[in-house]
């Protein structure tokens, strides 16, 4: 499992990866990615599963705060999930970032149980609850490590 920054090469892969996993049409990859490889602070890293990427983790400092950093997307081929890669992901991401909060966001519906297990099993705790923030019956939840 080699953890590394994300190339321009690896925009299709991720868009697969982010589709595959019910995060987000792969369409939305490109323009997400963009500040970063134009030199925003954003972070982007990729796990490789063999010949390409198989994960991916995109982070980026919240503006107006000290060191808080909000982790946007973490993603892993649905073959390749619960054998460690989004684990290793998480770990890399959070020891690069000068954080000193992370924050992760995700939903209440039936098919992210098993991400806010994940969050809750590394550390996170769920803090906010924001009612039909992403649509009509579906809540955002926040969820925060302190890191030191």
């Amino acid at each position: 499992m080699n953890v590394r920054a994300v190339t321009p090469e690896d925009i299709s892969r991720l868009g697969q990866i982010a589709e595959a996993a019910g995060l987000f049409p792969a369409e939305y990859v490109p323009d997400m990615i963009k500040p970063y490889l134009d030199g925003a602070s954003d972070t982007w890293r990729t796990i490789d599963g063999g010949l390409s990427p198989v994960g991916f983790a995109f982070a980026r400092l919240e503006e107006l705060t000290d060191r808080t950093w909000n982790i946007l997307a973490i993603a892993v081929e649905p073959e390749k999930q619960g054998q460690g890669y989004a684990s290793r992901l998480l770990a890399d991401i959070e020891a690069e970032l000068d954080a000193r909060v992370i924050v992760i966001e995700t939903t209440q519906l039936p098919e992210q149980e098993k991400a806010r297990a994940f969050y809750k099993a590394k550390g996170y705790e769920l803090q906010g609850h924001v009612k039909d923030f992403f649509g009509d019956g579906e809540d955002k939840l926040i969820f925060r490590k302190a890191i030191q």
